[in-house]
């Protein structure tokens, strides 16, 4: 690996680190608001949030191909139809761009680096309520 490919991965880490750190301090002032507010345990309002936040996370995260399935025709009379044209069309769309050669960048369900912090924050929110409470 070349010294150019480890500064960009070190440089996507540290910010991948840097924003998880920004949702843990959001999420820590959101959470002392709340527990003041409501007479809610601060342990109880991180956990519940760290929870929330790593959900929020794995849908915003999750990206890719959708496997062909459609449901443009349900409930009209050429449903049938409609659902065959849609295949014929995705098998079509591979066949020109082959898409099991390259699997891993055709894939159907593919996490965004970018949107890992979010996961990575949650997972910091629930490890430091374990932790520290």
């Amino acid at each position: 690996m070349s010294l150019s490919k480890v500064k960009k991965i070190l440089k996507k880490f540290l910010y991948l680190l840097l924003f998880s750190l920004v949702y843990v301090g959001i999420g820590y002032v959101i959470g002392i608001l709340i527990s003041n507010r409501f007479d809610y345990a601060l342990q109880e309002v991180l956990s519940y949030e760290g929870l929330i936040l790593l959900i929020i996370g794995i849908l915003f995260s999750m990206k890719g191909n959708p496997s062909g399935s459609s449901i443009s025709g349900v409930g009209q009379n050429n449903a049938n139809a409609m659902s065959f044209y849609d295949l014929e069309v995705t098998r079509l769309e591979r066949e020109s761009n082959p898409y099991h050669k390259d699997f891993l960048k055709n894939n159907i369900v593919v996490f965004a680096f970018s949107n890992l912090s979010i996961i990575l924050g949650g997972i910091l929110i629930i490890a430091s309520t374990m932790i520290f409470f």
